[in-house]
C-alpha cells in the first residue's frame, strides 16, 4: 500500500507537470529558475549578485513535486541540500540533466534517468538525510532538481544551492499548508506580484500554520507507513559496496520496488526478507520485522577468503569449443573489476566438464579460429577454457602470477550421476578458488 501511495504521488506530480507542458510554456513545471553563477550577466556589464535569500509560494498544481531549473553558464561543482519545514513532512530529491524542451515527457515515460540518486529528507531519524549532495555542472547545460513530496501533506521545504562561496536559500511554502486555517486561494497570488513585491504580499495574507507532528491527528494510512533503508557494507573493510538487493514481503511473496537506491516504503508490523548478492561475496539473507517509522538495516556482506570457491554462473562457451560467447563478457568484467579492486587476491580458474569423453571437431566451425576447432578429451577442453579466461584477465591488466588455470574434466562433478540434460549442464562450469586473500 505504501509503495502504491508513493507511486501515486510521483505519477500525479509528473502528470500535472506534463499537462502544464502541453498547455503552453513547453517547460516541465512552473519551476524556480536559477542561473549559475549567481552573478551572471548576459550583456557583459558589471555583474550584480542576485538576492540569495528568497521565498516562493506554491499551491495545488505543485503539491506533489516542486521543481528547480538550474541553467549553467560556467562550469561548476554544485552542492545542494533540502530540509523539510515541518516535522511531519518528508521529501525525496532527484537531479536530472537535459537540454531539450521535451524534458517533462522524457521523465514521464521514464526515458530519462537521474544523474544523482535520490535521497530522503524530513521527519525521519537518519543522519544521511541532510547531507550535502554535489554534482558536476557543465557549461551550457540545464539541470532539473525535483523535490518530491512523499508524505500525505506538506508545508514546504528549504532548498540550499551552493556555488563556491555563495549559497542561495529558497524557502518554498505550500499554500495553504493547513486548509482549515489558511483560506487564501492560490489564484490570489500571481507569480508577477510575488516577484515584484514579495514583502507586500506576505503582509497581506495570513501566515501559513506549521504544526508539529505530535499535534496532528494521524491518518490511519500514515500510521502504517514506514521506511526501510538497506546500507550494504563490506563486513571486513566496512566500506559501502554495490550489490543486487531483493526485498520480499514474506506475507504476499511480492518483491518490492525501491523508491530510490536501496530505500523502500514498507508497512509497520510486516515481515520482510532481504537478499543480497555481490561478486566476490557470500550470499546474504535476513528477515526483518518493521516496528519503527524509520528502519535502517546494515547488510554486511562477507568477502570470500582463502580456500573459498564459487561458480561463475554466467560464463558460456560454444559447444565443444573454448570460444567464449559474448554473453559471458558481463560476468568476466565483474571478475576483472573484483581482481583490480583486490590486488592481494590470487585465484585458481577451474574448468569442469560433464564426464571425460572424447570430443571431435565440428565441421561447421572449420573456417573459424583455433579455439573453435578443438579435438581431444573433455579434460583437455576444460583446461583450454580455464586458460581462455586467464588470457582475458591478463590482457586487461591482471598479473599472470595472480592466476592459475587448471582443467579438471569430469573429476569434480556437482551431480555425480546426472539423469537429465539439465543436470549434466550443471557439471559443465567455470569455478574459482581463492588461493590468497
Amino acid at each position: 500500500m505504501q509503495r502504491i501511495l508513493f507511486s501515486l504521488f510521483f505519477v500525479i506530480g509528473i502528470v500535472s507537470s506534463r499537462a502544464q507542458t502541453i498547455e503552453g510554456n513547453n517547460d516541465c513545471t512552473y519551476s524556480k529558475e536559477i542561473i549559475i553563477p549567481f552573478n551572471y550577466s548576459d550583456n557583459g556589464t558589471t555583474k550584480i549578485k542576485h538576492h540569495l535569500n528568497q521565498t516562493v509560494f506554491y499551491g495545488y498544481r505543485d503539491q506533489f513535486s516542486y521543481w528547480y531549473k538550474v541553467v549553467v553558464k560556467e562550469n561548476a561543482t554544485l552542492k545542494f541540500k533540502v530540509s523539510a519545514i515541518n516535522d511531519s513532512d518528508e521529501y525525496a530529491v532527484y537531479v536530472y540533466q537535459y537540454n531539450e524542451k521535451d524534458f517533462c515527457e522524457k521523465v514521464y515515460y521514464k526515458k530519462l534517468k537521474s544523474v544523482k540518486p535520490s535521497f530522503f529528507v524530513g521527519g525521519v531519524d537518519d543522519p544521511y538525510d541532510l547531507t550535502e549532495k554535489s554534482f558536476s555542472a557543465r557549461k551550457d547545460n540545464t539541470y532539473y532538481i525535483s523535490v518530491l513530496n512523499t508524505s500525505l501533506n506538506n508545508c514546504g521545504h528549504n532548498f540550499y544551492l551552493i556555488n563556491e562561496k555563495d549559497t542561495l536559500k529558497v524557502k518554498a511554502l505550500h499554500l495553504p499548508c493547513k486548509r482549515d486555517v489558511v483560506h487564501l486561494s492560490v489564484k490570489d497570488i500571481t507569480v508577477k506580484n510575488i516577484q515584484k513585491k514579495p514583502d507586500t504580499i506576505v503582509a497581506k495574507i495570513s501566515a501559513p500554520v506549521f504544526v508539529k507532528k505530535d499535534s496532528v491527528k494521524k491518518d490511519s494510512l500514515l500510521d502504517t507507513k514506514a521506511r526501510l533503508v538497506c546500507k550494504i557494507v563490506d563486513a571486513k573493510k566496512k566500506n559501502k559496496i554495490d550489490a543486487n538487493l531483493t526485498v520480499i514481503d514474506e506475507t504476499s511473496g511480492e518483491e518490492l520496488v525501491s523508491s530510490s537506491g536501496h530505500d523502500y516504503l514498507v508497512e509497520k508490523g510486516k515481515k520482510y526478507k532481504i537478499k543480497a548478492a555481490a561478486f566476490g561475496y557470500k550470499s546474504y539473507e535476513q528477515s526483518v520485522t518493521i516496528n519503527n517509522q524509520s528502519n535502517v538495516v546494515e547488510v554486511l556482506l562477507e568477502p570470500f577468503k582463502e580456500g573459498d570457491n564459487f561458480v561463475m554462473k554466467s560464463i558460456y562457451f560454444y559447444p565443444n569449443t573454448y570460444a567464449l560467447k559474448k554473453s559471458s563478457l558481463n560476468e568476466l568484467q565483474k571478475l576483472l573489476e573484483y581482481l583490480l579492486s583486490n590486488e592481494n587476491i590470487s585465484i585458481e580458474i577451474q574448468g569442469h566438464s560433464n564426464g571425460d569423453h572424447h570430443i571431435a571437431k565440428n565441421k561447421a566451425y572449420s573456417t573459424l579460429g583455433e579455439e573453435w576447432n578443438f579435438e581431444g578429451s573433455a579434460k583437455a577442453l576444460s583446461q583450454k577454457r580455464a586458460e581462455a579466461i586467464k588470457k582475458y584477465l591478463e590482457s586487461n591488466g591482471i598479473k599472470a602470477e595472480r592466476l592459475e588455470a587448471k582443467g579438471y574434466g569430469g573429476k569434480k562433478p556437482i551431480i555425480k550421476d546426472p539423469q537429465t540434460n539439465e543436470e549434466g549442464q550443471l557439471n559443465i562450469r567455470v569455478e574459482l578458488v581463492i588461493l590468497k586473500d
